[in-house]
């Protein structure tokens, strides 16, 4: 344990800065401080993993990283379990898969996970990557759909120069009603509203974009109010969690030139740092 402190600045240092610069900071070659980088991350990497996720039924919360490597691209499918007694999530070891990333991928990624976790498994926190929903319902999984992507994605569909003539209707409508849904735990409201959502999709001015984002949402209502549905699993609402790791995580491999040291560094970085703050969703949006 002490010997892993000492590696834990040298290693978090690549979050902040590229070898180059660490190197020059610290008066060594490149070759040097990727050696002694590869060194440290090995031996962290020697240790099997062993997260202290507590007793209990878990959500497990997915989301891909990529990355391009001579015109190749590389997927890096990152998973988190999150107790439902607990607001903290602790990160499994990603899996590295060539190709865009794809739902059988995703089931080869979940194999990796040790059994006596993946039976504790009650609900799947995703995006909305096709075929998803065909993931949870093999595996018997509750499915809780991003609300962070969905309304991402509506606002593109307004789009900022049509905002103004679209807004108005139906875009403002189709929002509001959305909006509502997500919110609402009354099944009957939200079926009215879902009524009211594709209503406002037939409108002439409804561009084909906004049209296919609102009948997505009325297909899969019932999984973006998963949360609602099925307090008890303390489900987040949103894959935000993974995203600001992703992000750090994004640093930490932004130097690695080929495959082998992605993983390296991935696996590495997630060791060291297991865990995350994943609040459950509490409250209603605004």
């Amino acid at each position: 344990m002490r010997r892993r402190s000492r590696q834990l600045p040298r290693l978090a240092l690549l979050e902040k800065m590229p070898v180059n610069l660490l190197a020059r900071q610290r008066r060594r070659s490149p070759a040097s401080v990727r050696r002694q980088l590869r060194q440290d991350a090995r031996h962290v990497l020697s240790e099997p993993p062993t997260p202290t996720i507590p007793n209990g039924d878990l959500a497990l919360v997915i989301d891909g990283v990529w990355s391009v490597f001579r015109g190749s691209v590389w997927v890096l499918y990152n998973m988190a379990l999150k107790p439902v007694t607990s607001d903290v999530a602790w990160f499994l070891d990603p899996v590295l898969c060539h190709g865009r990333e794809t739902i059988i991928m995703w089931e080869e990624a979940l194999r990796t996970i040790p059994p006596g976790l993946l039976g504790r498994v009650r609900a799947l926190v995703s995006d909305g990557l096709s075929g998803v929903a065909l993931v949870a319902q093999r595996h018997g999984w509750l499915l809780q759909l991003c609300h962070r992507h969905l309304l991402a994605s509506l606002e593109i569909r307004l789009g900022r120069r049509r905002r103004q003539r679209a807004v108005q209707q139906p875009g403002r409508g189709i929002r509001w009603a959305i909006l509502k849904t997500l919110t609402t735990v009354d099944n009957e409201q939200a079926a009215e509203l879902c009524q009211e959502v594709l209503h406002l999709s037939q409108h002439p001015n409804c561009t084909a974009r906004l049209r296919r984002t609102a009948r997505f949402f009325v297909r899969h209502q019932l999984a973006y109010r998963a949360y609602l549905l099925r307090p008890e699993l303390q489900l987040p609402a949103t894959t935000c969690a993974l995203e600001s790791m992703n992000r750090l995580l994004r640093q930490a491999i932004s130097t690695a030139n080929n495959p082998d040291s992605l993983l390296l560094r991935a696996t590495t970085f997630l060791r060291l740092r297991q865990t995350i703050i994943c609040n459950a969703c509490r409250h209603q949006q605004k």
